[in-house]
């Protein structure tokens, strides 16, 4: 393999052709080569991702209350958006992919069968440890942690180093069969006279348009910059995909986040199996509660997660001297984007007007105990060759801030469409009211099970009455990008097939959260690994590589140099 500056213009020619170079995009290729594919990955960011910010600068969002901009969703460069990615891993189960009566006209063409068995790939590539996300709680727990309708089996799992491209993008810039072209970004689909197949890339890479060729191509490059191009090529050719009334751009889901209301444990020992713990691997993982198969369908529940947390950094009344100092630290913009995301620390910040003041005499009240907690924070979470996660800070009272990360309805009105003949984005991502209702309602169900076991209770922010405009009030996403190009048996229903490949257009797939039909509760980047790592053994039987496999005539034929490369000076 080569990290290489230009394109080869004789044999041998590439079978795959992957465009981006993020997990989903990485993970692939290398599955792919190691099934026989001779592979070239297109990567529109550079290596170093301070030169890698992409110019969404001519796109907009329509409702930035409920979508983050831009510039904080989408990172280009090798290793992709992973450099914002805090990564959390959690599987999609087997209720996802179920037909629900709380979402309507909504089937996936998969089930948990069919992608469980990737899921221990998925979980190498991502350095997350183990594929065990279901975990019993050790013989001799109280019964206390026996919540009825609410489990707490359920565990995430976090990478060891989320930023992929220390292991994943070294592997693949050694990989024998794989060339690596950075700053190549793809302008458009070029397809065949009949618009039946697509038979090359339109690329800008050195100051100039090239022409690439191979006989597969999979686009890996985020759910926003994978629909952008579908949607140019929709331009060109209206009737694909059932046209501007179609389902390509729609359904754009998310999920719905935040927190109203404190968790509040009876016992404050409690605490301990519910923090971030370290596996033998040396992966940390965290238990969460979540609302059972059986009383979804029977409450008609989103599927929605919980977790305990910190109260809010820079709410100065929790008097912690640790929350103090970790808010001043991230205030100053130049320190907290250098420990953060920034989105991360925007959240953490919060609205102004800010007491700093207050936040110092909280400092200045225990300073050596917030000097040694943060010296541990720090070493735990960016001088280790394993990432701790987060922190949860123990108090007396057990009483810590309890965050929901649930399941949002595919709305069709949910939409990304082009704005202007240049191919800049117009996002209109919007929440419905029955996504609020259905986080209440598990709420709800979580305190009544508390209650009941005497673990503790939930202490809500807000009255009833106040509680749904809450939750509408904080939700926001554009980070998980879910759903625009779905999956779906009939063509007029989705975008790509169960294999992830394009209805309608041969020579293409799609590799992505975006092909996702239902958000589920857990956090997309694993399920979409566990995807492309699926396709790249289904496009290995298709292209008739690797050991057992027997090729599958395409849609069209192939080309007899698959893998040249024409340079053009202007655009075919």
């Amino acid at each position: 393999m080569a990290l290489i500056s230009s394109l080869p213009n004789s044999e041998p020619g590439y079978d795959l052709c992957v465009v981006g170079a993020g997990p989903v995009g990485l993970a692939l290729a290398l599955e792919a080569q190691d099934r026989g594919l001779r592979v070239l990955v297109l990567e529109a960011g550079a290596l170093d991702p301070a030169q890698s910010a992409p110019d969404w600068s001519g796109s907009t969002v329509v409702d930035p209350m409920h979508h983050a901009p831009m510039a904080q969703t989408v990172h280009t460069g090798l290793g992709g958006t992973s450099w914002l990615w805090g990564g959390r891993c959690v599987p999609f189960e087997a209720i996802d992919f179920e037909e629900r009566s709380q979402l309507p006209s909504v089937r996936w063409p998969l089930a948990i069968t069919d992608v469980q068995p990737w899921y221990g790939a998925a979980a190498r590539y991502l350095g997350c440890g183990g594929a065990e996300f279901r975990r019993p709680l050790p013989a001799g727990t109280s019964s206390r942690f026996s919540l009825g309708e609410v489990e707490l089996t359920q565990i995430e799992r976090w990478a060891k180093q989320p930023r992929l491209v220390g292991d994943l993008g070294r592997r693949v810039v050694l990989a024998p069969s794989i060339d690596l072209l950075v700053q190549a970004r793809v302008l458009s689909l070029l397809l065949d006279d009949d618009g039946q197949s697509v038979h090359a890339l339109r690329v800008r890479h050195g100051g100039a348009d090239i022409r690439v060729q191979a006989r597969f191509f999979v686009l890996a490059g985020g759910a926003l910059g994978n629909t952008q191009l579908l949607l140019q090529t929709q331009r060109e050719r209206p009737t694909l995909w059932g046209g501007s009334e179609g389902p390509l751009g729609r359904y754009y889901m998310g999920h719905v986040t935040g927190s109203i209301a404190r968790i509040v444990l009876n016992r404050p020992q409690d605490i301990a199996p519910l923090e971030f713990s370290e596996d033998p691997d040396g992966s940390y993982v965290r238990r969460r509660f979540t609302p059972n198969a059986r009383v979804q369908h029977e409450l008609g529940l989103l599927n929605t997660s919980f977790y305990l947390d910190n109260p809010p950094f820079h709410d100065e009344r929790h008097r912690n001297p640790t929350l103090s100092l970790v808010f001043l630290a991230l205030a100053i913009a130049p320190i907290g984007r250098l420990l953060v995301a920034e989105a991360m620390r925007l959240k953490h910040i919060g609205p102004g007007p800010h007491r700093y003041g207050a936040h110092i005499w909280n400092v200045l009240r225990r300073p050596w105990e917030a000097v040694a907690q943060v010296g541990d924070i720090l070493r735990k979470r960016y001088w280790s060759k394993v990432r701790k996660p987060g922190f949860i800070l123990r108090n007396w009272r057990g009483m810590y801030a309890l965050v929901y990360h649930a399941e949002q309805l595919p709305n069709p009105l949910s939409r990304v469409s082009l704005r202007n003949p240049e191919g800049d984005l117009q996002v209109d991502f919007r929440f419905l009211r029955e996504d609020a209702e259905s986080v209440l309602k598990a709420h709800e169900l979580l305190d009544h099970e508390l209650r009941a076991s005497g673990m503790g209770y939930l202490d809500y922010e807000r009255p009833p009455e106040l509680r749904l405009q809450q939750v509408l009030d904080q939700a926001l996403d554009g980070f998980h990008q879910i759903g625009t190009t779905r999956m779906s048996e009939q063509p007029d229903q989705g975008v790509v097939d169960r294999n992830s490949l394009v209805h309608g257009v041969g020579r293409l797939a799609v590799a992505s959260s975006s092909v996702f039909c239902t958000s589920g509760e857990a956090n997309p980047t694993f399920l979409a690994v566990a995807l492309g790592v699926r396709l790249a053994h289904h496009l290995a039987r298709l292209l008739g590589v690797g050991p057992g496999s027997a090729p599958v005539p395409l849609q069209n034929s192939i080309s007899n140099r698959p893998g040249s490369v024409v340079d053009t000076s202007s655009t075919p």
